[in-house]
């Protein structure tokens, strides 16, 4: 897994960054933030070149910034390191876009996080789930439970 591109991983950080109606957020909004995380100008045009793999090295100091920006570990931009996090960035984009408001992994104790391996093995499942159906509609609660 090593081989995803920044470009594709700073992707990824803008994909999860919004809910299933709303928009993306923009260059500009992501320059000004990591602007504001860096003391500095950046310009928008410096966050696009990240998004579309048309740049000279990108600076150290920009890549954390975005990654602060996103709320991302640092690392997941840097050159190695990132796989189990671009895997739970995948999960909760394939979550969101099928639509699942609530996800039970009942193979796991209550104060266990799912596995690498299992979030990849749900990831195929669940974009499958959102082609098959669209997002699933959101049930009204029980009230039996009240």
């Amino acid at each position: 897994m090593n081989g995803v591109p920044l470009s594709v991983r700073v992707n990824r950080l803008f994909s999860l960054a919004h809910d299933l109606d709303g928009p993306e957020p923009g260059e500009d909004t992501v320059a000004a933030g990591v602007s504001r995380i860096l003391g500095r100008p950046v310009a928008p045009s410096e966050i696009e070149s990240l998004r579309t793999n048309d740049h000279e090295p990108p600076e150290p100091d920009v890549l954390r910034a975005v990654a602060q920006h996103f709320h991302a570990p640092e690392q997941y931009l840097a050159a190695d390191g990132y796989h189990d996090y671009d895997t739970l960035v995948r999960f909760k984009i394939a979550v969101r876009e099928a639509g699942v408001r609530h996800l039970s992994m009942r193979s796991l104790d209550a104060s266990a996080e799912p596995t690498t391996a299992e979030m990849e093995s749900l990831i195929p499942l669940l974009e499958n789930l959102r082609r098959s159906h669209g997002p699933l509609p959101v049930a009204s609660p029980d009230p039996r439970q009240t």
